[in-house]
């Protein structure tokens, strides 16, 4: 009973944490019309995010039934809690245990013309490093990945953490980018999977360098 009053009572805290950030916070956009495009037609696609963005990324697409894949650990629960508090959904499932049923899973929910968001370089790293599940999923059922990054003018780096996670301070402006479409071919040989994997981590990449340069840019100005 203490557990399950917990995975209810942290989630609600969190939940309302990021509301105020969010809510004493300036919010920029970059890249964002291929993006909306997307959107506007309700076409099923893959956001892919590093995982030092895993923790505002809910928010930041609160309300738009994205389906996410969460760990089924116990540290899973209170993370399924915050994504559905935010209008997603869980896909529950280890990239790590397992990783091919978690797969499964995400391409189900794409193929039901749902969109998914992927951290590509999760669980554990090395971060900033694109994994083959990313790319597999794409390939099978064609949804086009988008990339997704944020920074903020004002924000804690977590130093220690293996991913460098952000954590963003109240009052700050958070620049959010996003990537140009990639859509992977559906018939590949192995060397032609891995130049596209190297491809889409060379984008992801690029687009964290454009939210970087972009808070350096406005850190300079204020």
């Amino acid at each position: 009973m203490k557990r399950k009053f917990l995975v209810w009572l942290l989630p609600l805290i969190a939940c309302f944490l990021q509301r105020c950030i969010g809510f004493t916070s300036r919010f920029k956009e970059i890249g964002k019309t291929s993006y909306d495009s997307l959107v506007a037609k309700k076409s099923p696609l893959i956001l892919s995010i590093w995982h030092t963005n895993v923790l505002y990324s809910p928010y930041l697409h609160r309300g738009k039934n994205v389906g996410v894949l969460i760990s089924e650990s116990k540290d899973g629960d209170f993370i399924n809690q915050v994504v559905l508090r935010f209008g997603n959904t869980s896909i529950r499932g280890s990239s790590s245990k397992g990783g091919s049923k978690a797969l499964k899973a995400v391409i189900v929910h794409l193929k039901k013309g749902l969109s998914a968001a992927f951290t590509p370089d999760g669980p554990r790293g090395p971060a900033l490093i694109v994994q083959p599940g990313l790319i597999a999923a794409a390939q099978v059922t064609q949804a086009p990945i988008v990339p997704f990054h944020y920074e903020c003018t004002r924000q804690w780096i977590l130093e220690k953490a293996w991913d460098k996670h952000r954590v963003p301070k109240p009052f700050t402006t958070f620049v959010i980018s996003y990537g140009e479409p990639i859509y992977i071919p559906r018939e590949m040989n192995e060397v032609e999977f891995e130049n596209q994997r190297k491809l889409v981590e060379e984008a992801m990449l690029t687009n964290r360098e454009k939210a970087i340069s972009e808070v350096k840019r406005l850190n300079t100005r204020s």
